[in-house]
């Protein structure tokens, strides 16, 4: 089982950053679009995706992907185990993303009120390029969620 963390709202301060590199390859593109439904050309074929984007050198990644790789980051890293994601609001993608490209995600507590924590995500290319960006509220675990998951992460150990 993968490991996870789990940081509750009170241990969450205004400023805090978590930064995760993210990449895709082209088999995660076809698992994403069978499960999404989403039939367009240019995330399977090149021809389509240079016909839409002349400068790329492979078919183009879902921002769909992107996002949901992200709301996996609250789940899984920060805030964690436990973490539910209540909003998302993407801006566009600046430029496309293929597989194999490197991504640097940032996300930063921009406001903590209770259990709610408000972030700033930004995505960068490798060469540190802003790519797009986002804003979220997530739903923090609480400190008998956090006890419950340090139970069940000594017991697996």
């Amino acid at each position: 089982m993968p490991q996870t963390k789990c940081i509750t709202a009170k241990e969450i301060t205004v400023g805090m950053q978590h930064r995760a590199s993210l990449t895709f390859s082209a088999d995660q593109v076809r698992r994403y679009c069978e499960l999404a439904g989403d039939h367009n050309a240019i995330h399977r074929d090149l021809a389509a995706a240079q016909l839409r984007f002349p400068d790329v050198d492979d078919i183009v990644v879902p921002g769909g992907l992107v996002q949901i790789a992200i709301t996996g980051i609250f789940g899984s890293d920060f805030p964690g185990d436990g973490a539910l994601g209540l909003t998302f609001a993407p801006e566009r993608f600046r430029k496309p993303l293929c597989p194999g490209d490197r991504i640097e995600v940032v996300i930063e507590v921009t406001r903590v009120r209770g259990e709610i924590i408000e972030v700033e995500i930004t995505v960068q290319d490798e060469d540190g390029e802003k790519i797009s960006s986002a804003t979220s509220r997530i739903l923090a675990p609480d400190q008998n969620y956090q006890q419950w998951w340090q139970q069940q992460t000594t017991a697996r150990v």
